[in-house]
């Protein structure tokens, strides 16, 4: 699928009209976060039912803002009619620049708890962009892309304590910085050093040793962890460069054990030591990426796994189409 930049500049700047009229208010910013951590044990796997509750009342304007512009995303790339397509792409830019000159998610994160949540939408929020991209006008990547950067920016900083855990939190800042890293070279070397350190991570067998400390959730916490990682390395096979084969292909082997372990989750209760939480979640957007890639590689049936998710742009297949288009 390909969009006609010049083109669709001029159409959406000869509708300011249809835009006031389909595209509702740009929701008020959130600048601030303090939300707290939902488990109830220092392994992190057992989920406290009350404080998974506030926790969720504390994010939902972020959830509800993330998740309009994610699917609106996936629409400007889905539709085929000029009109209607260039309308909706011009509603996810307002939004975002909205948002950008807002200072959204730029204020105090009172929490670790809120930094992992930041570092999330920031990732959502990057890979949006990257769908609608081609129907930004200069002044509106130039407002946008400069909140994406100091998000990133902000949400690495976090790190800069060496005592910070880097198990799948930073493969999801690796992935925001992949998006940003589309239009900042610094960026981008920041994202190919993470996918580094996350292909050392994973063991011979294609377990990541610091997502099995979640003991009950350690399969869990591999779909997790998978799901950005496959997802950087499509964002990388669009630049030409193979992250798939870093440290002798560890990413396949940790592919290939999720994907066991969701097929039976009994592979994990022998890996991990402990029986695994039933059903597990499967996440999102890695199976169909990877199968696309890797057509049949992977033996067996397949678990169900969602097309998309917020903090991976919306459906991931449509973001491979996105991320197809020349920049």
């Amino acid at each position: 699928m390909r969009f006609h930049l010049a083109l669709a500049l001029g159409l959406l700047a000869s509708a300011p009209a249809a835009l006031a009229q389909s595209c509702p208010a740009v929701p008020k910013p959130v600048v601030d976060l303090d939300v707290e951590r939902f488990y109830g044990d220092k392994a992190g796997s057992k989920v406290d039912a009350g404080k998974l509750a506030a926790h969720d009342a504390a994010v939902a304007p972020l959830t509800a803002f993330l998740r309009e512009v994610t699917q609106n995303a996936d629409k400007a790339v889905r539709r085929t009619a000029r009109g209607s397509r260039d309308e909706v792409a011009a509603c996810v830019l307002a939004w975002l620049e909205g948002w950008a000159k807002g200072g959204a998610l730029l204020g105090s994160m009172k929490s670790q708890q809120a930094e992992y949540q930041r570092k999330w939408d920031f990732a959502g929020l990057s890979l949006a962009y990257v769908k609608v991209r081609p129907f930004a006008s200069p002044q509106q990547r130039a407002v946008i892309q400069a909140w994406l950067v100091r998000l990133a920016d902000q949400s690495r900083a976090f790190f800069h304590d060496t005592g910070r855990s880097r198990n799948n939190h930073w493969y999801w800042l690796g992935l925001g910085f992949a998006a940003v890293g589309l239009d900042s070279p610094k960026h981008w070397e920041m994202a190919r050093g993470i996918m580094r350190d996350a292909a050392r991570d994973i063991a011979a067998d294609g377990t990541l040793p610091k997502e099995m400390e979640r003991q009950s959730r350690a399969l869990f916490y591999h779909a997790f962890a998978v799901m950005p990682l496959v997802v950087m390395a499509e964002v990388a096979a669009s630049r030409g460069e193979d992250w798939y084969a870093f440290e002798n292909g560890a990413l396949h082997r940790l592919v290939a054990v999720t994907h066991a372990g969701l097929i039976g989750p009994e592979t994990f209760d022998r890996l991990a030591g402990v029986a695994q939480e039933r059903p597990v979640n499967t996440r999102a957007g890695w199976l169909q990426l990877y199968e696309a890639r890797f057509p049949g590689r992977l033996v067996g049936p397949h678990p169900v796994v969602a097309e998309g998710h917020r903090w991976i742009g919306g459906n991931a297949l449509l973001l491979k189409d996105a991320l197809g288009v020349a920049r």
